[in-house]
């Protein structure tokens, strides 16, 4: 369980977060904006970035042999594009 947790802290009207550990119950040194945390965030828990070309997916589909099997990975590129936009 991550014990590292951020606190909202306005200051002036100005909204920043800190972090705050609960095993040692302190503060962090830095005031983030969100902006600052969202970046912070996505940097630890995002593992791995991936680059869908669809000129190369295309060429890949055409040099498959069996149109069964192209067909399923195209139908599978769909499903998967739906995913993204709903």
């Amino acid at each position: 369980m991550m014990e590292e947790r951020y606190h909202r802290i306005v200051v002036d009207g100005e909204t920043y977060y800190r972090e705050y550990c609960e095993r040692i119950d302190r503060y962090g040194n830095e005031l983030l904006t969100e902006e600052e945390l969202i970046e912070t965030l996505l940097w630890e828990v995002v593992e791995d970035e991936i680059t869908v070309d669809h000129h190369r997916v295309e060429n890949a589909l055409r040099r498959m042999m069996d149109q069964t099997d192209q067909n399923l990975i195209r139908n599978y590129i769909l499903f998967l594009e739906r995913q993204l936009s709903d």
